[in-house]
């Protein structure tokens, strides 16, 4: 078989239990590779494998044909809507390898976000915490969206914050429809927010 890649963009999700809006697949001749920190739906595995044999022969032109046809998975209680995606966008500059890995307990949620934010830094951090999955998204430094467990945005931010066990990874880039998403808020008023909410909480 020849070889062959195809990114999915997740662009409406409705009640499923593992993955959100914005979250991107990649299917290749040998694997399925589902979204960094996310459960294995089999699901979903079986419906975008099946794919793989309808689009190959489109390969050569750029799925050209399938550009804009929306796909679906409905097998559980939940259902996600998915479109092809450029295989580049949203990959590092090692064939998609994260360009910062670590543990938490080196560097707490607070200080990480700073780091990114500091440094004007677009892409999706990831983390992986005791008490769950999280994912903060930035654009040149600003947040536009966060997601820890069932939270978001600010208050998904104030709730890692408490985090002290764990790894995270950073991930850049971001699609083109994700550049033009505004702020959840200003930055430093979310982060002093949250550092106040943990005082208090100790």
């Amino acid at each position: 078989m020849t070889h062959f890649s195809a990114a999915f963009d997740i662009i409406e999700e409705r009640g499923c239990p593992f993955y959100n809006v914005d979250d991107r697949m990649v299917l290749s001749d040998k694997a399925v590779f589902l979204p960094v920190g996310r459960p294995s739906c089999l699901i979903l595995v079986r419906a975008v494998t099946e794919l793989l044999f309808q689009l190959l022969p489109a390969a050569t032109v750029d799925f050209a044909e399938y550009r804009e046809t929306v796909f679906t998975c409905g097998g559980c209680t939940g259902l996600i809507k998915f479109k092809l995606g450029n295989i580049s966008e949203g990959l590092g500059d090692d064939d998609g390898e994260p360009v910062i890995t670590g543990r938490i307990d080196a560097i707490l949620p607070a200080e990480l976000l700073q780091v990114f934010h500091m440094h004007q830094k677009t892409g999706k951090l990831l983390l992986d915490m005791e008490s769950g999955t999280a994912r903060v998204t930035f654009r040149e430094g600003a947040v536009i969206a966060a997601r820890f467990e069932e939270l978001d945005n600010q208050e998904a931010i104030y709730a890692m914050l408490s985090e002290r066990k764990g790894y995270f990874r950073f991930l850049p880039g971001l699609p083109e429809s994700m550049m033009k998403s505004r702020e959840i808020g200003d930055f430093m008023m979310i982060l002093m927010e949250g550092l106040r909410r943990l005082d208090e909480g100790d």
